[in-house]
């Protein structure tokens, strides 16, 4: 039992977590990378770059190495390995890429870094009001729809069919958030 699970941490160790912690450090907000499919694209990028992450490592312990004293071997290349990891971990945490670190202890909350991104705290901590609720989710859907508009420019008519019902979706949903910002301001006055 303990090979499996040596071989499966060797596999996300060589394989994965590298590259997959760099790319959520470059591209830290849910959505950077595509709107529908984000997971997808940190996946597989994650995937290539920890492949080019390892073999720079293991050409950089290479050099460093002696006849007397190999460094690459499994010790040292799963050292350095991790450390990047952790390291790019914590770098892409203080840009804000783990927003659900908050819900461990609310210390661990971090605010996305990058300019745009709607600032404040992660739900449940911060009471937040159904009018700031409903604001908020407006101003995102208005973004999805700038970010439709500008995709069904596509040559291509099933994308440009996809979008354009993205876009019919989103602004239906954006009469209903304000028709329900209309009652809440009617019932707080």
């Amino acid at each position: 039992m303990s090979n499996i699970l040596q071989i499966a941490a060797g596999v996300a160790i060589i394989f994965f977590l590298p590259g997959y912690t760099l790319v959520n450090l470059l591209f830290p907000r849910k959505g950077e990378l595509d709107p529908e499919l984000d997971f997808v694209y940190r996946s597989a990028l994650g995937m290539g770059l920890s492949l080019v992450i390892s073999i720079f490592t293991g050409f950089a312990l290479n050099a460093l190495s002696t006849e007397e004293h190999p460094y690459v071997v499994a010790g040292p290349l799963w050292t350095v390995l991790l450390s990047m990891t952790g390291l790019f971990t914590l770098m892409g945490w203080l840009r804000g890429a783990y927003p659900r670190a908050g819900f461990i202890h609310p210390m661990l909350y971090r605010p996305c870094s990058v300019p745009g991104t709607p600032r404040g705290k992660a739900l449940g901590y911060k009471k937040k009001t159904r009018m700031d609720r409903l604001v908020l989710e407006r101003e995102s859907v208005m973004r999805d729809v700038k970010e439709f508009s500008e995709r069904s420019s596509t040559s291509n008519p099933q994308r440009r069919l996809y979008y354009r019902k993205r876009i019919d979706q989103a602004r239906e949903r954006v009469e209903q958030i304000n028709s329900e910002l209309e009652r809440a301001g009617e019932e707080g006055s």
